[in-house]
């Protein structure tokens, strides 16, 4: 009788688990992002590279899910959080549960992020970001977070790096950042690191959040005349900047822009000659030697018809590197796809990802962009490029 009563558990066992894999269609993918608002230049790029992602993974058959015993497609779900962090995380929880999704992609800028992931790390959701750069957000101990962009504390090194090879020209800096997580933190570095290495701030001024004026903080630089002009910004900041920093009559031997140039469209074509020599943060770029980074960017360009900005490189590394956690781990469990993504190395467009105890990226890889006869190429550390900074970067 006993025996007979475990046979048929057993039965009811299989019978249930395969009738759950055959129930699982689809695995759905939640997102929130600043589709209107103040960001909406950032979340409409972020948003093109998930679906771009959605996309190819299902033209490639889905992702594997070794517990559901079957390939199966995504879909993504999302909503516009009119560029408000608040509004973002009441939409991730709402995304959990009630839309009850499998998986999350992350919203963008560090602000959101903060939020956000007080949300996932509650319900123990793994959320693998594309735009959390504040060192901030990884020192909360939190265990469900993981990033794709460089931290801010590793961004400016790049900046300090080059200047460095340019001491005997480049002695004093003007420094502008926006009143945001992210800039800020990139400011509290970059000024730390500058003094240390011997240049003088001779200007260091915070502007308003989607600041346009600059004409009176050009004036206060041009006073000074400074060797180096430093701007931490967002879009479209650096095109306001830009453009006013030129009819200012400011001529500094080095310039740079957060972001600016990778929105091709938007800086490069809008500013013309007044885009020749801005520097910018490399935070992706197509030359970059990793895998599947030239496709991804020619598919990009078929699909929107323009080429992918900073923004969607990272947005679309962090949908490699969530699925192949979800493939590697076999199920849909978050516990799994957590512990997955804490112990293993992954391999995506955006490069070499293993995380340490935090969340962060132990393989950084911070670069410098420059504009050169309308093209943005990489310029620096040399091992990465043959292009060369032109420096003075508006010429002599």
């Amino acid at each position: 009788m006993r025996a007979r009563i475990l046979a048929l558990s057993c039965l009811a066992l299989l019978v249930t688990t395969t009738a759950a894999r055959a129930q699982k269609t689809e695995i759905t993918v939640g997102a929130a992002l600043p589709l209107t608002g103040r960001f909406s230049t950032e979340g409409t790029e972020f948003l093109k590279a998930y679906q771009l992602f959605v996309e190819d993974t299902n033209a490639a058959g889905g992702v594997m899910v070794k517990s559901a015993g079957k390939r199966l497609p995504l879909r993504l779900v999302h909503y516009d959080d009119q560029s408000d962090p608040s509004a973002s995380a009441r939409l991730y929880e709402k995304l959990i549960t009630s839309d009850k999704v499998d998986l999350l992609f992350g919203p963008w800028g560090s602000g959101h992020n903060f939020a956000v992931t007080a949300v996932t790390e509650k319900h123990k959701i793994p959320l693998v970001t594309a735009s959390a750069a504040a060192d901030s957000i990884f020192n909360r101990g939190f265990k469900y977070i993981f990033n794709t962009t460089d931290v801010a504390s590793t961004m400016p090194g790049a900046i300090v790096s080059y200047l460095r090879t340019r001491q005997a020209d480049v002695k004093s800096v003007a420094v502008l950042y926006e009143n945001f997580l992210f800039t800020t933190s990139l400011h509290d570095v970059l000024v730390k690191e500058l003094t240390a290495g011997g240049f003088k701030i001779v200007l260091d001024e915070r502007y308003p959040l989607a600041g346009k004026d600059f004409t009176g903080l050009w004036t206060k630089a041009k006073l000074v005349n400074p060797d180096a002009v430093i701007v931490y910004n967002v879009m479209p900041a650096s095109i306001y900047a830009t453009r006013q920093l030129h009819e200012i009559g400011l001529v500094p031997k080095f310039y740079f822009v957060n972001i600016g140039p990778t929105y091709t469209k938007d800086f490069i074509e809008a500013l013309g000659k007044g885009s020749e020599g801005v520097v910018e943060f490399g935070f992706f770029h197509p030359d970059l030697p990793f895998p599947g980074t030239k496709e991804f960017t020619a598919r990009f360009r078929a699909r929107y018809g323009a080429l992918p900005a900073a923004d969607a490189f990272p947005a679309y590394t962090a949908g490699q590197l969530l699925t192949q956690a979800v493939e590697r781990a076999g199920t849909l469990e978050p516990e799994k796809i957590n512990e997955v993504l804490h112990r293993e190395e992954f391999l995506s467009i955006g490069g070499k990802y293993k995380y340490d105890e935090r969340g962060v990226n132990i393989h950084p890889k911070p670069f410098l962009t420059q504009v050169q006869d309308g093209k943005l190429v990489i310029v620096w550390p040399q091992e990465l490029t043959p292009h060369t900074l032109r420096f003075p970067v508006f010429g002599k």
